[in-house]
């Protein structure tokens, strides 16, 4: 008995590495667009294909419910997590208010460093978008709205990072993930979305360059009112009964 206790915690350890890398994986599949929103999620087969057992997988899924992007039904059914119209406009408002306070508390306390790596990674998105704007294979296009997501991902991460509240930066971040499923599906198919959203963001850098926090914090707020409609047109399009499927 004594013997058991002993390996106990050990055994728990690797149990839980196991949950994470599977969490892990579903994350990156869901927020790069392997898998849209209303793909059924099926313990037994994710179980197979990472070649684990579907206890871990299980515990992965409620990881991901407690994040927003997968949601869990009676008899441990899951899907990729919809939103509904009505859920977007809330999530919006909320992230219009947080993202434009963080944004305005940022600028008035970015380092010259911070300002360098948001610049570095301003570059980076740039090329990938002169890319999506080119006439590149089907292939090359997919890598790219990858990367673009990363990118995108780690620019407003990076834009909010010097505010200096632990509390509204862990907010802003569990609101973003809640819209993370339809970015990439959307960006695959609207280079028009992909360069009005990159030239806010230029507008966005440059407010924080010239030191003006008010003027920066606006233009988020518009930036991200902006991109209600196009998921909304995305939801009424692709996804008609999301009413029903992401009603709680």
């Amino acid at each position: 008995m004594s013997s058991q206790l002993r390996y106990r915690p050990q055994d728990t350890q690797e149990h839980r590495t196991i949950q994470q890398s599977v969490a892990h994986r579903l994350q990156e599949a869901i927020t790069q667009g392997h898998l849209v929103p209303g793909h059924k999620l099926v313990y037994s087969e994710i179980a197979d294909e990472m070649n684990v057992s579907v206890t871990p997988v299980r515990e992965a899924m409620k990881a991901l419910e407690a994040l927003g992007l997968v949601t869990i039904r009676p008899h441990r059914t899951a899907f990729v997590s919809y939103l509904t119209e009505d859920q977007v406009k809330q999530l919006y408002a909320l992230r219009t208010l947080l993202e434009g306070l963080a944004t305005q508390y940022a600028v008035e306390r970015i380092t010259p460093d911070e300002l360098s790596h948001l610049k570095d990674v301003y570059g980076e998105l740039n090329r990938v978008v002169e890319v999506l704007n080119g006439n590149a294979s089907d292939p090359v296009r997919t890598e790219c709205i990858v990367s673009l997501q990363r990118l995108h991902n780690d620019f407003h991460s990076s834009l909010y990072s010097p505010c200096g509240n632990q509390y509204l930066l862990q907010m802003t971040e569990l609101l973003r993930r809640q819209v993370a499923t339809y970015f990439p599906v959307i960006n695959r198919y609207s280079i028009k979305r992909v360069n009005k959203s990159h030239r806010q963001h230029f507008d966005i850098l440059t407010a924080y360059e010239q030191e003006k926090p008010r003027v920066a914090a606006g233009l988020m707020r518009t930036h991200l009112q902006e991109t209600v409609p196009w998921i909304i047109e995305h939801i009424r399009t692709d996804y008609p009964h999301a009413e029903v499927v992401g009603s709680k």
